[in-house]
């Protein structure tokens, strides 16, 4: 009899474990991220406020490994193994929630793939050559995602900016979706959610906070779409006139 492997013999250990991650800490970071983001449409100077707080957070760099790298590796990695294991019957039963299990793991790639492409726009760019630095005391954040989004230049290439935004509306929606939805699958394998009313229940909050999410991205979307551009490093002087146009 062959031995069992790591995943079978953990098997029920994992499952939780991806579950949980997914909302804490990835799924917490999310929405903060978001909802960070979403200041930007009250100005350059709120938003740039508002990220330089979270970069001068003590431990920063052991909140970024332990707090957002290592279990969105899991989530990803252990959910690619679900999803390539998992078993789909969407074309002999196409209900609805069999339909949204197997968008769940189309969103989870999607998701994947932008998540990875925007951590080396942003976090990662000076390794790659795709942008300055954005943990740089002096970065002025709202000018380098602005320039990120209006005019990222890969290696050299230019992408037009409304290739940048389609990639990032197709990225918001799968992130957000898959988010949401598996609020709702975590309160059922949790045992959060026992009945069909609970679960139609549960259902109502994910989609209202699937909503405020896309509001916020939205708004952060439009603003950095309308803003006028500016120097990529904060200066005492532009740092006044920064604050004075608000």
């Amino acid at each position: 009899m062959d031995a069992p492997t790591f995943d079978r013999k953990y098997h029920f250990l994992l499952r939780k474990l991806h579950s949980l991650s997914g909302i804490i800490p990835v799924g917490a970071f999310l929405i903060e991220h978001l909802l960070t983001n979403s200041m930007a449409f009250k100005g350059e100077a709120r938003f740039n406020e508002d990220v330089r707080w979270i970069h001068n957070l003590p431990f920063l760099l052991f909140l970024e490994i332990f707090g957002i790298f290592l279990p969105l590796a899991f989530h990803a990695g252990y959910g690619i193994v679900i999803a390539m294991t998992a078993e789909r019957n969407t074309t002999q039963y196409p209900y609805f929630g069999n339909v949204r299990y197997s968008l769940q793991r189309l969103t989870g790639y999607i998701a994947l793939v932008f998540l990875v492409i925007h951590l080396l726009k942003f976090r990662f760019a000076p390794y790659v050559g795709w942008g300055p630095d954005f943990m740089d005391p002096r970065a002025n954040f709202f000018q380098i995602t602005r320039r990120g989004l209006m005019d990222w230049q890969p290696f050299g290439y230019h992408v037009p900016w409304q290739a940048t935004f389609a990639l990032y509306w197709i990225g918001l929606l799968a992130v957000v979706f898959h988010f949401c939805n598996g609020i709702w699958t975590f309160c059922i394998s949790w045992g959060i959610t026992i009945g069909v009313q609970a679960q139609r229940r549960m259902g109502y909050v994910a989609t209202a906070v699937a909503i405020v999410l896309l509001a916020w991205g939205s708004l952060s979307l439009y603003a950095f779409k309308n803003a006028t551009p500016g120097p990529l490093k904060i200066t005492e002087s532009n740092a006044v006139t920064a604050v004075a146009s608000q």
